[in-house]
């Protein structure tokens, strides 16, 4: 009897830290989707106060800001 006792503590305590686990991995996922989040949105508000020829000399346009921002891809005007 003690034997099924503490195979069902063991199973306890292994489903408590998947639980926690799953929670701290959540968290992790959210923090770093809102420091992206928050460096996107610092991008972008720093590439709308330039000019349009300051942003012409990068390879965009004022309509591409979010798009190129986000997109994570390279810019036409910087491959070779």
């Amino acid at each position: 009897m003690s034997t099924m006792s503490s195979a069902t503590t063991a199973t306890q305590g292994l489903s408590r830290q998947s639980w926690t686990g799953d929670l701290l991995a959540t968290l992790k996922r959210w923090c770093v989707a809102y420091i992206t989040w928050r460096i996107e949105r610092a991008a972008i508000a720093h590439l709308c106060v330039m000019s349009d020829r300051q942003l012409k000399d990068i390879g965009v346009s004022r309509c591409e800001i979010t798009r190129v921002v986000t997109s994570g891809t390279v810019h036409r005007a910087f491959r070779r």
